[in-house]
């Protein structure tokens, strides 16, 4: 089982890769620069050196990089386009030197201006982004919970942009306190069944290359983003056992991004979803 969390690294590479150790990972994800966005501090030749050798020693993969949640690639204000255009390539660029597999990015907002229009301008970022791009780091599009005016959070929203990309360099990460959030229900073994049917049917399976373990506070459609801890939310432990042990999500790496005031409460989500896997007790 693959799994892991969102790790500072402000504290340097080294220390990030101890405490993921120390905390069982074998996976992990982080900012490559402030999550509030803003100029990113260059990378140094050797800290990126030490910290893949350390990830491929210790056996920590995927890599994953997350965009600062401030990037709004659905915005109709072209400045704010093209920023978002720019910010997704540099961030491609640093995933790519810190040998990150993902590159995992919202969607953000059409701000009024409608789902479609919202769609076509990710599309068109996204293809910006990628324009000349020849590193190994594949984008990969999160779903949301479909607050606002966000784009993103129907599975029909995520073929969408695929199709307009027309590109190996694409794929989907999939958040299931956002799925959950957005309608689709993960509460039992049917119903999970039901939503990966759906996801492979509208999207196909083989562009899901990572999960975003988290349970909901809120029920099922409620729109809201917040997470849980896993078994203590709407999804719950039936649901989590059921996604952990489903034959097309089991060899999924799996990140954890539930509430965490310090490393006792990763850990107790880590191993509540090892618990949940059948055959690793």
């Amino acid at each position: 089982m693959r799994v892991g969390i969102h790790i500072s690294i402000s504290g340097g590479f080294t220390k990030a890769v101890k405490r993921l150790l120390e905390l069982g990972c074998n996976s992990c994800q982080m900012f490559s620069r402030s999550p509030r966005g803003g100029k990113a501090r260059d990378l140094k030749e050797d800290e990126v050196t030490t910290f893949r050798e350390l990830c491929s020693i210790n056996d920590i993969n995927p890599v994953v990089v997350h965009i600062p949640y401030v990037l709004n690639l659905a915005t109709p204000d072209p400045d704010m386009h093209r920023y978002a255009a720019q910010m997704v390539r540099e961030d491609l660029e640093r995933a790519d030197a810190l040998g990150a597999a993902y590159l995992v990015l919202h969607m953000g907002s059409h701000k009024g201006e409608g789902t479609e229009k919202g769609l076509r301008q990710v599309s068109g970022a996204l293809t910006t982004a990628l324009e000349g791009y020849c590193g190994n780091t594949v984008l990969l599009l999160e779903n949301t919970s479909g607050a606002g005016s966000e784009v993103g959070y129907l599975f029909e929203h995520l073929a969408a942009v695929l199709q307009m990309l027309e590109s190996d360099n694409a794929g989907i990460c999939f958040d299931t306190c956002h799925g959950f959030a957005a309608g689709y229900d993960l509460s039992t073994y049917e119903r999970v069944n039901g939503t990966v049917d759906k996801f492979d049917s509208i999207i196909g399976i083989d562009k899901l290359k990572l999960i975003h373990a988290n349970d909901a506070m809120f029920p099922l459609g409620s729109a809201k983003d917040r997470h849980a801890d896993i078994g203590a939310g709407h999804i719950g432990e039936e649901g989590f056992r059921a996604i952990l042990n489903h034959t097309l999500l089991k060899d999924k790496p799996f990140i954890l991004e539930t509430p965490a005031a310090g490393d006792a409460d990763w850990k107790r989500n880590i191993e509540a979803l090892k618990a949940l896997l059948e055959g690793n007790n």
